[in-house]
């Protein structure tokens, strides 16, 4: 693995004016290790009113109120071009404070969704306008022609240049868009090779999927973040995650930014992989397939409705798979830099629906084994879906009605709310295991027999907790 990220750092002395100097590396050359602990976090969700603050001490907890939280360690929020450009870039920047105080730190933040005075004109699908940013394809730099590095004319950098000032002390991981790869027709994306309009040998059609443009101009998104971002913030992450499919991924990997066809040459020399430092994915774990299986003995689906084979699902349905195809074009350590994972969404519902697993027994032990998957594989960040469920349980009528760590929040009952036992549970895994790291010698020797599993995790003193 190359690293170079000393020899562009010693150049910001040519631009004292701003935060720092352009880059002039990729994610090909060098990835910044990750020092921190593995964090469980959550997506906090939407709550009439419930502000962002008190949402953070019901995730954290609070000793100075005798509030014992559910174990987060980290939030997932979204600060978006719309939102920020109505209610002002510093209006969450006492919120993430509040954040870093209860130990709720190296966030990951969702950008991206323009304001419609921003939102690229463009109608790429003939009846659908593009969800993107207007001006992609201005400079992304200027020299300080309008008072900030970035060309104010390119909206999303400078709408980046602008968030990442200012929140840079509390974000590490940048997810750039939510779910980019979401596919409406849900008929598309996961056709194989071979297949009419797979997206393994075509690009995405722009009225197929959620940016409703060519998958070039994501990989420009992707591009200006890089370099606005590390510019700011060296040791910031920038990650995709929500691909959907394994065959979106392959299309940004094999696209560049050029605009006409997604070809290299010296203006667009790098495709998107160079872009983006971690991998991201979203695993439900009830319909991704981890929970059943073809069998050609019965010609139908046969099921494995327990939390191990849910937890098995995070590994084999999503890191195996993109990890796969991000392989295939040299991300693996030996050509370029191995990127680092973190799951943003991820539950199973307490209640079934359709042909779903759901029950609070299903939640509470997925929740535990989750969080020891990810330690034995080094997945950065776990979030859960949602804070709190939305509906009371008897009123919920489909999954994601129920997969929040806590029961329907009620504004009268301020911090002290009732979380489900999947709250309890993740916040005893949360209490029993941060700060540790997975030792993988000492779990071979803990010999655990044909039907157990289990870990040893250490912390920085040396101290080992087990896991069975």
């Amino acid at each position: 693995m190359r690293h170079i990220l000393s020899c562009c750092l010693v150049l910001c002395w040519l631009c004292p004016v701003f935060v720092g100097a352009q880059v002039n590396y990729s994610a090909n050359d060098t990835i910044v290790p990750y020092t921190g602990f593995f964090r469980p976090g959550t997506n906090l969700g939407e709550y009439a009113s419930f502000s962002d603050e008190l949402l953070a001490e019901i995730s954290a907890g609070n000793p100075n109120i005798d509030l014992e939280g559910v174990g987060i360690k980290a939030v997932r929020p979204g600060l978006f071009e719309d939102f920020v450009e109505l209610f002002g870039y510093e209006s969450r920047l006492n919120a993430f404070a509040l954040y870093d105080s209860l130990d709720m730190r190296d966030n990951t933040m969702i950008v991206g969704f323009p304001s419609p005075q921003h939102q690229d004109p463009t109608y790429h699908c003939p009846s659908i306008q593009s969800t993107l940013f207007a001006n992609l394809y201005t400079d992304i730099w200027d020299g300080g022609a309008n008072g900030t590095p970035v060309n104010d004319d390119n909206y999303y950098a400078l709408y980046l240049y602008r968030l990442a000032t200012l929140y840079k002390d509390y974000i590490k991981f940048w997810e750039i868009w939510n779910e980019p790869g979401f596919d409406y027709t849900e008929a598309t994306g996961f056709l194989p090779p071979g297949a009419p309009g797979n997206w393994w040998e075509n690009n995405p059609d722009p009225c197929d999927y959620k940016l409703r443009a060519p998958i070039f101009h994501y990989v420009r998104m992707l591009r200006i973040s890089y370099e606005v971002i590390k510019s700011i913030d060296p040791e910031a992450y920038i990650a995709v995650s929500g691909v959907g499919y394994p065959s979106f991924l392959d299309a940004i990997l094999r696209n560049t930014d050029n605009p006409f066809d997604g070809s290299s040459n010296d203006d667009y020399p790098l495709q998107g992989g160079a872009y983006f430092d971690v991998m991201g994915y979203h695993a439900y774990p009830h319909f991704d397939g981890s929970l059943r299986y073809w069998d050609n003995d019965i010609m139908d689906f046969a099921y494995q409705r327990h939390s191990d084979a849910a937890a098995d699902g995070l590994i084999t349905q999503h890191l195996d798979t993109l990890g796969g195809v991000l392989a295939n074009y040299g991300y693996d350590d030996v050509t370029y830099p191995q990127k680092p994972w973190i799951i943003t969404e991820c539950n199973l519902p307490r209640k079934p629906f359709e042909d779903f697993i759901g029950s609070a027994e299903a939640q509470r032990n997925f929740v535990i084994k989750a969080q020891v998957t990810c330690l034995k594989n080094d997945i950065l960040q776990f979030h859960i879906f949602k804070l709190a469920e939305d509906q009371a349980f008897d009123d919920a009528y489909y999954e994601f009605d129920l997969m929040g760590l806590y029961k329907k929040l009620d504004f009268a009952d301020g911090y002290f709310q009732t979380p489900n036992d999947e709250g309890i549970a993740y916040r005893t895994a949360t209490d029993l295991m941060y700060g540790h790291r997975y030792d993988a010698e000492r779990t071979a020797a803990m010999n655990l027999p044909t039907g157990v599993r289990g870990a040893a995790l250490k912390d920085d003193n040396d101290n080992y907790t087990y896991v069975l």
